[in-house]
């Protein structure tokens, strides 16, 4: 079962959307126009139930505009009419309503901001039979409307399961909602030439070469001293920020007009610190006209002055060119098979014991550094733990060698490898 909170701009559809799906996915501002792009989970303990959460609709000159939610209509069973209990536009939500029976939907109304649940019978008249009256602020009268929700719950759950997720992060304006749709092939997230169209983030799944992959589009990220923390930008970095550590892969998106400046920098900087494996990928690379001159100058600059991104797969795409994005997809889709790669015990240590005696740690207290044992604990993302004696002084740029050094031996592209030194005692001391 399919249902769809539509209704006028910010009348509480995301506030309902949450409540219901118990999540706080999508922002709630008080600015208008806070939801640019369509959600969906299931409700709270009726799995077989999915829920849409919107966009505010567009009524002028006694038209409907659906824009993007074209695409979801044939699939939505029941449409959720939100209306504002403290702001009612009656005449202007007959007009709406008169549109939407046209298509032939199952209609409930939500009367939304009813902190007292007086009930005002004003709403009779929209020609509603089945209505609920709910405040979100105050968590009241959801009990009923889940109760009555649940006779339409279905034993059958939709949900696949995921075999490998992607963030879509950068700047704004670099094309991220371009990609996504394209990756999808499908106008999912809403494209603009005005920076930061995408404020929730915006996910959605397709299949490839048999495998399902789950993809996140994110809000750009912009400077800190750009950001106001009242405004929706605020909370939308936060969650593109957040996104980077539940994914499998991260995809960089660089305008290749703006090449890899600061804050593509600081964007990388993030990715390298809490993805698992990641690709740095310049776009618009069509708007390059000596392209063989920028692809060399950008590679120098790469691993003359970022150490960090000798060992990342780096692509320059147009995302409006089919043949790019399947090489893109390609590109995901091995990935995706290399993602429980793991490596033999003896084969590690193996690695360790020759790492250590080809360039030694520098003494510590006049004693010598000793690697005794390594182990591989995680693969989401490739984790070591190395036992040693001073393991919470190992330097920095010893660590750094060893990861470079692990990464040329085990033919690692991509990962982020985690390094961890312990004292604890092992079998083998």
């Amino acid at each position: 079962m399919h249902l769809l909170l539509i209704g006028l701009p910010n009348v509480g559809k995301s506030s309902i959307y949450n409540i219901l799906t118990k999540n706080d996915k999508n922002i709630i501002h008080s600015k208008e126009g806070t939801t640019r792009d369509w959600h969906s989970d299931y409700i709270e303990d009726y799995k077989g139930i999915l829920i849409y959460d919107t966009p505010g609709i567009i009524f002028k000159n006694n038209k409907l505009y659906l824009n993007q939610l074209n695409s979801l209509i044939n699939r939505i069973d029941i449409f959720l009419y939100v209306v504002d209990y403290k702001n009612p536009h009656i005449l202007f939500d007959k007009h709406v309503l008169s549109e939407l029976r046209k298509l032939n939907k199952k209609m409930i109304l939500i009367v939304n901001k009813d902190d007292n649940l007086e009930n005002r019978n004003i709403f009779d008249e929209l020609g509603i039979s089945e209505k609920f009256y709910v405040s979100c602020s105050h968590n009241l009268g959801f009990a009923d409307l889940k109760i009555f929700l649940s006779k339409f719950q279905s034993p059958v759950i939709e949900n696949k399961e995921i075999d490998f997720s992607i963030a879509i992060l950068g700047k704004t304006n670099v094309g991220k909602s371009t990609l996504l749709n394209n990756i999808l092939g499908y106008n999912r997230s809403t494209t603009s030439s005005k920076a930061s169209t995408t404020s929730d983030i915006v996910q959605d799944k397709f299949i490839y070469k048999n495998k399902t992959f789950k993809i996140l589009d994110t809000a750009g990220i912009l400077r800190k001293a750009k950001i106001d923390k009242k405004a929706v930008n605020y909370f939308s970095i936060k969650k593109s920020i957040e996104s980077i550590k539940n994914v499998d892969l991260g995809l960089l998106i660089i305008d290749s007009q703006d090449g890899f400046d600061r804050q593509t920098k600081r964007i990388f900087s993030l990715l390298i610190k809490k993805s698992s494996l990641m690709f740095l990928i310049f776009n618009k690379i069509d708007l390059i006209k000596q392209k063989k001159e920028y692809y060399s100058e950008i590679k120098f600059l790469l691993e003359s002055s970022i150490s960090n991104s000798k060992n990342i797969s780096l692509l320059f795409i147009s995302a409006i060119n089919k043949k790019d994005i399947n090489k893109l997809k390609n590109l995901i889709y091995t990935k995706a098979n290399e993602i429980l790669f793991t490596i033999p015990t003896n084969r590690i240590n193996s690695w360790l014991k020759k790492v250590t005696a080809s360039y030694a740690h520098p003494l510590i207290k006049g004693k010598n550094v000793k690697f005794k044992y390594a182990v591989q604990t995680k693969v989401r993302p490739m984790t070591i733990k190395i036992f040693s004696n001073f393991s919470s002084q190992i330097k920095d740029n010893y660590k750094t060698y060893l990861i470079n050094n692990f990464n040329k031996t085990f033919k690692i592209k991509d990962k982020q490898i985690k390094l961890f030194f312990s004292k604890s005692k092992n079998p083998y001391n």
